[in-house]
């Protein structure tokens, strides 16, 4: 999974650790992030969702889940499986 988002204030480069620590604490068991990269304005992360979560409907609940608890510093620009 890749989600795409930007800090709400600053440059992307300066928040890729802590991108990555706040999307860690989001998905708790549900999955680990692999990578975090800036690309631009944006932050990019890559994902390794865990085997329970790997259907369609869950997928679809992550998606949601991501852009509703990190809304309040980063603007989740997408979230694709």
């Amino acid at each position: 999974m890749k989600v795409v988002m930007n800090h709400v204030s600053g440059a992307a480069k300066g928040y890729l650790k802590y991108a990555k620590t706040e999307l860690s604490r989001v998905l708790d068991f549900r999955g680990d992030v692999v990578s975090v990269k800036a690309e631009g304005d944006k932050i990019t992360l890559e994902i390794k969702i865990n085997p329970k979560w790997e259907n369609e409907d869950k997928v679809g609940y992550l998606k949601e889940w991501i852009s509703a608890k990190v809304k309040s510093v980063f603007e989740v620009i997408s979230v694709t499986a």
